[in-house]
């Protein structure tokens, strides 16, 4: 076997390595955006925004320091998971964890969480009443909020 039938199996390696990877994520974004789970992840996002169908009487107690750096290692540890293995080994331990840790970190500004939500809310609406750009639609949606559209219009 020479050198250039060296390069061609690793190089089929490589191909195969990354076809099973692209394969793999498409099935995982497949599965994980499907309608089964959109009822489930809604569901959960009730309930934690309205625990038992109603708003919570009071805020939340605050939580220590110790509490919040807890949750932030079980999040970094649920994250390291979600991939296989096979991925944090062509990257590295430290290199897999460190890019998961700067993701979770980019979750800590409150200022981008706020635009992160507006932006799905947009996406959501967008996809729930795609005739919302229209103008059509919007004249008949102020028509029946108000007695006078041309008066919002303006």
């Amino acid at each position: 076997i020479g050198p250039g039938s060296q390069c061609s199996v690793l190089t089929t390696k490589h191909c195969c390595v990354v076809s099973v990877c692209f394969r793999w994520l498409d099935v995982s974004v497949a599965n994980l955006t499907c309608t089964k789970y959109w009822v489930v992840y809604l569901q959960v996002i009730q309930e934690a925004v309205w625990p038992g169908g109603t708003l919570p009487a009071a805020p939340p107690p605050h939580r220590s320091q110790q509490q919040k750096d807890s949750s932030k290692q079980q999040a970094l540890d649920g994250l390291m998971k979600l991939l296989p293995d096979v991925v944090s080994d062509m990257l590295g331990s430290d290199k897999y964890r460190l890019s998961w840790q700067t993701a979770l970190d980019s979750f800590q500004d409150p200022y981008i969480n706020r635009h992160l939500v507006y932006c799905i809310f947009d996406l959501l609406l967008d996809f729930l009443v795609p005739e919302l750009p229209e103008d059509d639609f919007q004249r008949s949606l102020l028509q029946t909020l108000s007695k006078k559209p041309e008066k919002m219009l303006a």
